[in-house]
C-alpha cells in the first residue's frame, strides 16, 4: 500500500502518488487519518463557487426564474464542506490528545480569516467614504459597520436592496459555527450525545428556515 506522500492527498499513495490516483478506491482508516487534503472536495468547492456566480449573473442576464436563483444552494454546499472538514480535524485532534485545544483552534482560525477580512473591509470603508459618503447606501453601510466588525451581520443587517458589503453574512455564519462547534464537541464525548444534539439543532434550524419571514434575525 505504501505511505501517504507529503502532499497528504486522499486517494494518492506510493511512489507515483503525484502522477495518478491509486487503482484501489478503498482507503484504510490509517490512510484517512493521514490525509490533509480531500481532492474530491475540490470539485465540490468548484461547483459551489460556480453556483454562486450563476446566481449573481443569471438573474440579470436571463431574466431570473427558478433556475437562476437555485444558485444559492452553492453557499449551502460550501457550508457543508466546511463543516465536514472542520469536524474531521477536530475529531482527529480529540482522538490523538483526548481533548480539543480551543485556544489553539481559535488562534488558527483568526490568523487564517481575520487579516484578509478586515483588510477588505478597510478597502470598502475607504471606497464608501470617497464614493458613497453622502448617499443612502453609504449611510446604511456606516450604520451596519459595527455588525460587519463583529461578524454579526447575518443577524442584524437586512439584505433587501443594495447593501454594501452584504456578502459578509456568510462569513459571519461561518465564524459563529467556529465559535460554538469546537466547544460543543469537547462536551460531547460520546457518539449518542452528539447525534441527539445534532438532530435537535438540525430540527430547530429547519423550523427557523421554514418561517415565512425575511427578517435576518430569523434567517441564516
Amino acid at each position: 500500500m505504501g505511505n501517504i506522500r507529503d502532499t497528504g492527498a486522499c486517494g494518492m499513495t506510493g511512489e507515483n502518488a503525484d502522477a495518478s490516483p491509486r487503482s484501489d478506491p478503498q482507503v484504510s482508516h490509517a490512510e484517512f487519518l493521514a490525509c490533509r487534503r480531500f481532492e474530491s472536495l475540490d470539485g465540490l468547492r468548484a461547483l459551489s463557487i460556480l453556483a454562486v456566480i450563476w446566481h449573481h449573473t443569471a438573474a440579470t442576464a436571463f431574466g431570473g426564474g427558478l433556475l437562476a436563483y437555485m444558485g444559492t444552494e452553492g453557499v449551502t454546499l460550501f457550508f457543508a464542506i466546511s463543516g465536514f472538514l472542520i469536524t474531521t480535524l477536530l475529531l482527529r485532534e480529540r482522538h490523538r490528545t483526548g481533548l480539543i485545544d480551543l485556544r489553539a483552534f481559535y488562534v488558527r482560525r483568526a490568523l487564517r480569516i481575520f487579516p484578509l477580512y478586515y483588510a477588505v473591509l478597510m478597502v470598502y470603508l475607504v471606497l464608501v467614504v470617497v464614493l458613497e459618503r453622502n448617499s443612502a447606501v453609504g449611510g446604511q453601510f456606516f450604520r451596519n459597520l459595527p455588525y460587519f466588525l463583529t461578524y454579526t451581520s447575518n443577524w442584524f443587517v437586512p439584505l433587501d436592496g443594495r447593501v454594501i458589503f452584504y456578502f459578509a453574512w456568510s462569513l459571519a455564519a461561518e465564524e459563529q459555527f467556529y465559535l460554538v462547534w469546537p466547544a460543543l464537541m469537547n462536551r460531547l464525548k460520546t457518539g449518542a450525545r452528539a447525534l441527539v444534539v445534532i438532530a435537535a439543532v438540525t430540527a430547530v434550524l429547519i423550523g427557523i428556515e421554514s418561517l415565512p419571514v425575511s427578517d435576518p434575525f430569523f434567517r441564516f
